[in-house]
C-alpha cells in the first residue's frame, strides 16, 4: 500500500513538474491567457465587428479592437467614439454598440495623439494640460470592469506618419501609465506598439528617428519596464513581395527584432494590427501596397502566401506572442482607405496606400481555413476559458 502511494505521489510530482516546465516556456504578464494560449481580437471599427459577428458566428469573439484619440485638453472635444458614435472615414466607431454586441470580449484601444498638428502635444500631456481628458477616459474605462482593457498608448509610436519624437512620446506614455497606476485601475493594461515600418526615408530629415536598422531604435523609444505591460507590433507583410521598392530593412527582420526586445524585457507581445495588405479576399487578387495594380490569383494563393505565413510566424513565436488582433475589414469600401487604380500611395486618390479587402468571410475556403486555425485549442483561448 505504501509503495503504491509512493508511486502515485511520484507520478503526480512528475506531472506537476512537467506542467511547470511547460508553463515556464511562455512569457506571461497582466491579462495573458493561461496555459500558453493566445487571445484573438477582431477589429478595427464597429461596422466591421458587427459584420464579423453575423458572418462568422462560429467564433466566440474573445476580443475586439476600437480606436479613439487624445487630441484636446477639453474632454468634450476629444476621446472620439468613446461616448458617442463617430466616423473619421474608416467606418463607424461606437464603443457602446460594440461592447454590447460582444459583452464577454476583452477590449483593445488604439489611443492616438496629435503630434503632427500639435508638435508640442507630448510635452503638453506630460505637463498635465490634458489631465481632465485623461481622467474622464480612465473613469470610463474603469467602469467597464471586469472587462479587460488593453490600452495602446500613442500606438505605432515609430510610424513616421504620427510625427512623434522619442523624448516627448516617452514622457506622455509614462504620464498616462503612471496615472493608471496611481488610481489603481486594475482592469487596464498598458501596451507599447511599434509600427515596424521598414522604410524610414519617408520621414525626410527625421529618418534617423524611425530607422529599424539602428541597433538602438527600440531602446530610444522605450518608456520603461515599470510602465509597459505589453509590447506590440503591426504585421501587414512578412516579405518584400508587396513592395514597389526595397525597404532599408526586411519587414520580417524588423518584427523579429521587436520579439527579441520583448524577450529581453520579459514582456508578452500583442500583434496589435494585422491584415493581408494589398490582397482582396473577395475577388482573389493581389497588388503592391504602394499602388492599386491588381493581379488575379486564387484563395489558395492568398492563404499560402499571407495567412499560412502569418500563422506560422505566430506559432513559431508563441512563447512571447500572447495576443493577436486581426483587422477583418473591407478597407477600400471606406473613404480613408480608397486607392484608385495605378495611382501611387500618398497621392490624391490613394492617400493612405493600397489596402484591399481582408474579410475572411469574403471567400468560403479562406473562412473555413481561418476557423480551423482560430478554433485550434492547442494555441487559441476561448471566451469561457478567459
Amino acid at each position: 500500500m505504501k509503495l503504491r502511494l509512493l508511486i502515485i505521489l511520484s507520478l503526480a510530482t512528475a506531472i506537476i513538474s512537467c506542467a511547470a516546465t511547460s508553463d515556464s516556456n511562455f512569457i506571461s504578464g497582466k491579462f495573458t491567457p493561461p496555459d500558453g494560449k493566445i487571445l484573438l481580437f477582431i477589429g478595427q471599427d464597429s461596422d466591421t465587428i458587427t459584420d464579423y459577428i453575423k458572418s462568422v458566428p462560429e467564433d466566440n469573439i474573445e476580443g475586439i479592437t476600437l480606436y479613439s484619440s487624445l487630441k484636446h485638453a477639453e474632454p468634450n472635444k476629444t476621446l472620439k467614439a468613446m461616448f458617442k458614435k463617430d466616423n473619421w472615414g474608416s467606418g463607424d466607431v461606437d464603443f457602446a454598440l460594440s461592447l454590447q454586441e460582444s459583452n464577454q470580449a476583452a477590449l483593445a484601444i488604439g489611443l492616438a495623439f496629435d503630434s503632427c498638428n500639435q508638435p508640442q502635444h507630448g510635452q503638453a500631456i506630460t505637463k498635465g494640460e490634458y489631465d481632465k481628458s485623461i481622467d474622464k477616459m480612465l473613469v470610463y474605462l474603469s467602469s467597464l470592469s471586469p472587462r479587460k482593457v488593453f490600452l495602446r498608448i500613442g500606438y505605432e509610436f515609430d510610424g513616421p506618419w504620427n510625427c512623434y519624437k522619442p523624448t516627448s512620446y516617452i514622457s506622455a506614455f509614462r504620464h498616462i501609465a503612471l496615472k493608471i497606476k496611481a488610481k489603481k485601475i486594475e482592469n487596464i493594461t498598458t501596451v507599447w506598439q511599434s509600427a515596424t515600418w521598414p522604410e524610414a526615408s519617408i520621414a525626410g530629415e527625421n529618418t534617423h528617428l524611425y530607422d529599424h536598422a539602428d541597433p538602438e531604435h527600440l531602446n530610444k523609444w522605450y518608456p520603461g519596464d515599470d510602465v509597459v505591460d505589453w509590447i506590440s507590433v503591426s504585421v501587414f507583410y512578412r516579405d518584400k513581395s508587396q513592395w514597389l521598392y526595397p525597404p532599408a530593412i526586411d519587414p520580417a527582420l524588423a518584427q523579429e527584432k521587436l520579439l527579441t526586445f520583448a524577450r529581453l524585457h520579459n514582456k508578452p507581445v500583442m500583434i496589435a494590427e494585422s491584415a493581408p495588405q494589398g490582397y482582396r479576399t473577395g475577388v482573389a487578387t493581389k497588388s503592391p501596397i504602394h499602388m492599386n495594380q491588381q493581379e488575379q490569383v486564387d484563395a489558395e494563393y492568398i492563404w499560402q502566401n499571407w495567412f499560412q505565413a502569418y500563422f506560422d510566424f505566430i506559432y513559431a513565436n508563441n512563447d512571447v506572442i500572447r495576443a493577436v488582433a486581426y483587422i477583418n475589414t473591407h478597407w477600400e469600401a471606406q473613404p480613408m482607405w480608397q486607392c484608385e487604380p495605378k495611382i501611387p500611395a500618398g497621392s490624391q486618390g490613394c492617400a493612405q496606400g493600397n489596402w484591399g479587402d481582408s474579410r475572411v468571410q469574403s471567400d468560403p475556403e479562406i473562412k473555413k481555413r481561418w476557423l480551423a486555425e482560430i478554433t485550434n485549442e492547442k494555441y487559441w483561448i476561448q471566451t469561457s476559458q478567459y
